[in-house]
């Protein structure tokens, strides 16, 4: 004679093991499986709208200098900025990565 079951599959045994943890522990398991990576071309795709969210950043602090302000150094160095920062788009922009295994 074998034992009887306590469960009847295993997903009611696994069930049943975390809800005695959870009971023991007094909150909550963390989650068992990692958040999924996004891909390289969304990586790329987040990166771009960073540096297009900057751009306009230093865009409204140039275009709120006072006229005191509009040829000074300050002007100068955020021009050259805002330069920089449109080349960086574009570039960003034109890149095209390879396509993946299906994941991407």
């Amino acid at each position: 004679m074998g034992r009887k079951r306590l469960h009847s599959s295993s997903a009611d045994r696994q069930r049943a093991y975390r809800d005695r943890v959870r009971e023991s522990l007094g909150a909550p398991l963390p989650p068992t499986r990692q958040p999924r990576q996004p891909s390289r071309p969304a990586k790329l795709a987040a990166a771009e709208r960073v540096v297009r969210l900057v751009l306009g950043e230093y865009e409204d602090w140039l275009a709120r200098l006072p006229e005191s302000l509009q040829e000074s150094a300050q002007a100068q160095s955020l021009n050259e900025c805002i330069e920089s920062l449109s080349s960086a788009v574009d570039l960003l922009a034109g890149i095209t990565p390879p396509r993946g295994f299906g994941k991407d």
